[in-house]
């Protein structure tokens, strides 16, 4: 499976849960297709590392960066420091945080910490 298609069946997942509101984070570059160029953002409260999937689920924020299967031999399996360091942050103020490789993880997750 792709990064993309894990994504989709865990937000497919999530918007089964009645305690919680989810959405698909985009918080990459954006192209300007007339000037040719992804412009960059210069506001500095744009965070680097922010997970792919946001929610609140009874009150409290999670992160779910979602990576591909560690079989699979990219870069691309492993978070960077900077998603870590997030996922930290979003703990460290009491939310949930996790780095899911399947619909299975969150599944596991949220049943760990009585979230479902």
């Amino acid at each position: 499976m792709t990064e993309k298609e894990i994504e989709t069946g865990i937000l497919d997942y999530l918007a089964t849960i009645s305690n919680g509101f989810f959405w698909k984070n985009h918080n990459g570059a954006i192209y300007d297709p007339t000037r040719k160029v992804f412009r960059k953002n210069t506001n500095k409260h744009v965070y680097k590392g922010v997970p792919d999937i946001l929610g609140v689920i009874d009150g409290r924020m999670i992160g779910i960066e979602v990576k591909k299967p560690k079989s699979d031999d990219s870069r691309k399996t492993y978070p960077t420091k900077d998603q870590l360091e997030f996922i930290a942050k979003i703990e460290a103020c009491g939310g949930y945080g996790l780095i899911a490789r399947s619909i299975a993880d969150v599944q596991e997750y949220l049943t760990e910490y009585e979230l479902v």
